[in-house]
């Protein structure tokens, strides 16, 4: 929750200042090499476009998504890079952003989503990043994370058993 608050404040701080600048629009801070604002401010946005557009891409396919990809990793990956390609989830494109209701950004996410009526939840929907097992060579590892990321529906209520999992103890010697 901090993350999220931080990442807003730092958001909200950048923005404030960006609106007084463009609104006011004062004469000291323009460029000499623009005789207006409205020349500034028209020349920031053909930079942005021609560095949206410098790899030939048409403006209209780029996404959010190419800036806000996944980056999910294991503890053990960041010690042991060699390990990544079995630890780490995929980077897949995201949708959202920090301040949205599904918040996703490349190090940050809700770790579990759920919509849920108390009373109603036979259709309850649950999300969770990477799956219900945290051993990688598990098939539940990644169980789940590809719903998480596309924001496919999942129910929410367990359903019908279809694995038991017995921990017998060691006998004493």
């Amino acid at each position: 929750m901090l993350a999220i608050v931080g990442t807003a404040l730092a958001i909200a701080a950048r923005e404030a200042p960006l609106w007084q600048l463009v609104s006011e629009q004062p004469a000291h801070l323009l460029s000499p090499k623009f005789t207006n604002w409205d020349q500034q401010i028209l020349a920031a946005a053909d930079a942005m476009l021609d560095s949206l557009t410098a790899d030939g891409a048409d403006l209209a396919a780029r996404t959010w998504g190419e800036h806000n990809r996944s980056r999910i990793q294991h503890p053990l990956s960041r010690a042991m890079p060699l390990l990544r390609r079995f630890l780490d989830m995929p980077s897949e494109p995201l949708p959202g952003d920090a301040n949205m209701p599904r918040v996703q950004t490349p190090d940050h996410g809700a770790s579990e989503r759920l919509v849920v009526s108390p009373g109603d939840e036979e259709k309850g929907l649950f999300h969770m990043p990477g799956g219900q097992s945290g051993h990688p060579l598990s098939p539940f590892y990644r169980a789940g994370h590809r719903a998480w990321v596309v924001g496919d529906a999942t129910p929410f209520l367990p359903g019908e058993r279809q694995h038991r999992l017995t921990l017998v103890p060691i006998e004493a010697r």
